[in-house]
């Protein structure tokens, strides 16, 4: 009579405890629909793991023959939901990857562009007006050589022309097809738009007499909100030096979901990533400017028809402060490629932007 009462008590106790667990399963994958996923997320993961510890504690028992034969089942409980209770982790990972499993399919909650909605993307910003140009390609032209001798003059250092400053001066891009890195700032200017600006740079001086400035000065490490405020300040220092340039560049690149494809044409048989003007038509220096990248864009689709992103101007109208392009009718603000190009890419790229600049300073007549 005893022995039967302890037996049925056993499987009593084993019985509520399979019950529970599978409870407190099943309460794990309601609990994540009503979480607020970020703030709730650690009290969530607190409650499971307490739970767990808690409904393992009633298979414990004073018989240390009835000990093992229970360790044994709790243990097979566990294995078959999943968990393994010497590591932790496992019991956490159970409720992290129903969130990962259900998340929505915005393109801003996966990856890149969530981060840069909030602190990175340069012109994700609070301005309702906001529209955006469409140009068409023609194709039907031949594609011109990346060089051409024809626009070489003889180079004034002392008389720059041309100036490149970066307001994001830490925006970078894949090393190579095969990175697999989610970092899109570098301090490593090598690997960046300052890389991309020296490339210009240095190609106008040696294949066009242009002498052009490539300034790294970083403005967006400290607080990257201030970047526009910190890079006007550097534009206005060198506009008191040299006074006004043929053209004034702040160089960035796009910011996109990693999932993005990769933005990018074939040019005398090498990929290069593309590019975007973006403006502001509410500055006072709007009209000169338009006319400026129109002409621009017209040597670019003549001569590299594709290589223009398909939006071609990103209007908006005042943006942070006009992106500083109220301070000279030669501003402008242009994007080579996106975070998911290749620094071999965006490279080349700069080598055909070079070309376009030089067709605008020296082939216009």
């Amino acid at each position: 009579m005893g022995r039967n009462a302890i037996k049925k008590n056993n499987k009593s106790k084993i019985l509520l405890s399979v019950l529970t667990l599978l409870f407190i399963f099943l309460l794990c994958l309601v609990l994540p629909k009503s979480a607020n996923a970020t703030n709730e997320g650690k009290s969530q993961n607190y409650f499971f793991i307490k739970a767990i510890t808690n409904t393992v504690a009633l298979f414990n028992s004073p018989s240390n023959g009835e000990q093992n034969t229970n360790s044994e089942i709790k243990h097979s409980v566990l294995s078959f939901l999943g968990i393994d209770i010497s590591n932790p982790i496992s019991i956490v990972s159970k409720e992290i990857s129903y969130f990962q499993n259900n998340e929505g399919s915005d393109n801003e909650s996966n990856g890149v562009e969530k981060r840069e909605t909030l602190v990175l993307n340069p012109f994700n910003l609070d301005d309702n007006q906001v529209s955006k140009f469409k140009g068409k390609v023609d194709t039907s032209n031949s594609i011109a050589g990346i060089y051409n001798p024809k626009l070489k003059q003889t180079l004034n250092k002392a008389n720059p022309r041309v100036l490149i400053y970066h307001s994001h001066t830490t925006e970078s891009y894949l090393a190579s097809d095969d990175d697999t890195s989610t970092n899109t700032f570098n301090t490593n200017l090598a690997q960046g738009v300052c890389e991309v600006g020296d490339v210009i740079a240095k190609d106008l001086e040696k294949n066009y007499g242009i002498a052009a400035i490539n300034d790294d000065t970083i403005h967006n490490v400290v607080d990257y909100q201030a970047s526009y405020k910190k890079s006007r300040i550097t534009l206005d220092k060198y506009l008191k030096e040299y006074g006004d340039f043929d053209i004034i560049i702040d160089l960035h690149r796009d910011g996109v979901p990693l999932n993005h494809k990769n933005e990018k044409t074939k040019i005398n048989g090498v990929n290069v990533a593309k590019v975007m003007f973006v403006m502001t038509k509410g500055n006072p220096r709007y009209a000169a400017q338009k006319k400026l990248v129109s002409s621009m864009i017209g040597i670019s689709d003549k001569l590299y028809p594709g290589l223009m992103d398909y939006r071609q101007v990103y209007l908006y109208n005042r943006g942070i402060d006009f992106y500083s392009q109220d301070r000279s009718n030669n501003a402008m603000l242009i994007e080579v490629g996106n975070n998911n190009n290749t620094i071999t890419e965006v490279k080349n790229t700069g080598m055909y932007l070079s070309r376009i600049i030089a067709e605008q300073l020296n082939g216009k007549k």
